[in-house]
């Protein structure tokens, strides 16, 4: 087994428990939790009984229906979290490719209003295709290097170095680096639970 592989298996293994002690912690039933995250109950079991390897989009809707960010997903946080006025977070690679692509989530609050912070590199050519996140998430954009095809439902736009854009990303959604370069770019993400709302 590759490094990169015993190393996303071991994020997969930690996925699985957070997933089940959340969800047991916030009193909720394997239905009750595909429903408020709109997956299906086949995926949450998958998930939890570590059978499946989920997307980040489906991290962020599980995320956001435990009222957590996808960072708490991924480890055991080491005290409450309370937002204090400075704190250092630890980047975690939650994607990589054979091509030189990373997804890293820098840092995140949590909570009903989900914020994160990513840096992402695609290789050259290389494209990464997400399915709809939570209704509203807004993502921002900016890119460092490279250019950049964003498409989202059926409406596309080219970035190139030094441009950003704003998308809404509550649909099926990639990202394309165009050309013989690598595409580098920053991603804020903001999530809200809106499952207790009627």
């Amino acid at each position: 087994m590759t490094d990169q592989a015993a190393a996303i298996e071991e994020i997969g293994g930690r996925i699985s428990s957070r997933v089940s002690e959340l969800r047991r912690r916030a009193g909720l039933s394997l239905d009750r939790l595909a429903e408020r995250s709109g997956l299906s109950k086949g995926t949450v079991v998958g998930i939890e009984n570590g059978h499946a390897n989920p997307t980040i989009a489906i991290l962020c809707r599980l995320a956001a229906a435990l009222s957590v960010s996808v960072s708490d997903l991924v480890e055991v946080p080491e005290r409450v979290e309370t937002l204090l006025s400075t704190e250092r977070t630890t980047p975690k690679k939650l994607w990589q490719s054979e091509n030189g692509g990373a997804a890293i989530l820098q840092s995140a609050i949590s909570g009903a209003t989900m914020f994160e912070l990513w840096s992402w590199t695609l290789g050259p050519g290389e494209t990464y295709a997400s399915e709809a996140h939570s209704r509203d998430t807004a993502e921002l954009i900016a890119v460092q290097s490279g250019n950049l095809e964003i498409t989202v439902g059926s409406e596309s736009i080219r970035l190139c170095t030094g441009e950003a854009a704003r998308l809404r990303t509550d649909q099926p959604h990639s990202y394309r680096a165009i050309g013989r370069e690598r595409a580098e770019f920053t991603m804020a993400v903001l999530e809200r639970d809106f499952s207790s709302v009627s």
